[in-house]
């Protein structure tokens, strides 16, 4: 009945659509025959094409008011983009068939994907303020994860293989949310308060990203910006250049890790003797007691050790003031990087990351900014942004 309805109201005889009138140098061809595929099923149409002989242009209005991607409607497309974000192009066919009755073939997922992919990312960097208030204090958190790429693409760079060479592409992630403090509660996130940045691109521009993405939501600055990261340079030099005011905080969980490392200097942080060692250097740090621990590991390396033993010590040196985790405790910070390391399994290694899975670059990226549009609860967003954008018939 919806798919009649729909095929009648298409055929109208007194059915005005933008821009369907002639333009200088083109003709017209009436009448032109087109299957639409609709959440209702496939609808027949006769609409005008416009052609433009001189510079090989052409276009069919009706197409461009009812926003069609390769005859596919927003509803239709918005589906296949969500499933093909979800699921191996496969089976996202089947689950799409189950979930709507319509049967759309497999190799339209990863095309629609790239249709759709470029689009959603431009909606993702507009200057859309979100109208949200501003919160007592937000956080910021970056992290980098690899997804697998062809090999072909991956001739000449640089890796992490014994042989130098590269298995992943790397992808940049990025969290940004909110937290209301509770004197005396531990630190709880905002429901619903996270939005995500991923992309294939390089650390400048991802900085750049996550700036953009803070002022959307925050046009002034909200009383409390915290930066949380692992140790790696990069996360540092990012807060450096976007985000100077943010008291930074190195993840207490990669800040143990080092622990460990220290310890295997000494001797094996899994031993009796080691394990004991290790916890209490641990306890030492979680309390703000850095300097006990660094004394009692400068004083405790075997000589053979001690010069790696200062080269392992300098990445508590270096973030001496991002490891005061008594004070930042007592202020209930958050002093772990979970949301953004959750982030980087959710919104690439569970899509990216499957048995056999090779990606292009430009396909990585386009399924990427569908999924990070998803888990940002701004995919519905972008589609009604799209809807509005258009001239209706």
């Amino acid at each position: 009945m919806c798919r009649a309805a729909l095929q009648w109201l298409l055929a109208l005889p007194g059915l005005k659509v933008p821009e369907d009138d002639l333009r200088a140098g083109e003709r017209r061809i009436t009448q032109e025959q087109r299957t639409i595929h609709t959440l209702f099923g496939d609808v027949g149409v006769s609409r005008n094409y416009y052609h433009h002989p001189a510079n090989g242009t052409g276009r069919h209005p009706l197409d461009e008011a009812l926003g069609l991607i390769d005859g596919y409607t927003p509803g239709v497309t918005a589906l296949v983009g969500r499933c093909a974000a979800e699921h191996p192009f496969g089976q996202a066919s089947e689950s799409f068939k189950a979930y709507t009755g319509l049967d759309v073939d497999a190799r339209q997922f990863p095309r629609l994907a790239e249709r759709v992919g470029p689009m959603v990312e431009r909606f993702l960097r507009d200057d859309l303020r979100s109208g949200e208030k501003i919160p007592p204090r937000v956080y910021v958190a970056t992290d980098g994860t690899g997804a697998p790429l062809r090999h072909e693409e991956l001739k000449g760079r640089k890796g992490r293989q014994p042989d130098g060479t590269a298995q992943t592409h790397e992808i940049k992630v990025g969290a940004i949310f909110t937290q209301h403090p509770v004197t005396g509660e531990k630190p709880w996130r905002d429901l619903d308060s996270t939005t995500y940045i991923a992309t294939t691109q390089r650390v400048d521009p991802f900085g750049g990203m996550m700036l953009a993405e803070f002022r959307r939501r925050f046009p002034a600055p909200p009383p409390e910006i915290v930066f949380l990261g692992d140790g790696a340079a990069w996360n540092w030099e990012l807060q450096r250049i976007n985000f100077a005011e943010a008291v930074g905080i190195v993840d207490f969980y990669h800040a143990a890790e080092h622990v460990a490392k220290v310890v295997d200097l000494i001797e094996n942080h899994r031993s009796p003797s080691g394990s004991k060692r290790r916890k209490r250097w641990v306890k030492l740090l979680l309390r703000g007691h850095l300097d006990i621990f660094l004394f009692e590991a400068r004083n405790a390396f075997p000589v053979a050790t001690q010069a790696v033993g200062e080269t392992a010590l300098d990445y508590f040196e270096k973030n001496r003031h991002r490891m005061r985790y008594r004070l930042f405790r007592q202020r209930g910070y958050f002093i772990g990087s979970g949301v953004v390391e959750a982030a980087c399994k959710t919104v690439v290694a569970q899509r990216f990351k499957g048995s056999g899975m090779h990606w292009s670059e430009q396909g990585l990226a386009d399924v990427l900014s569908i999924r990070t549009a998803i888990r940002s609860r701004r995919y519905t967003e972008f589609w009604r942004h799209a809807a509005a954008a258009r001239p209706a018939a």
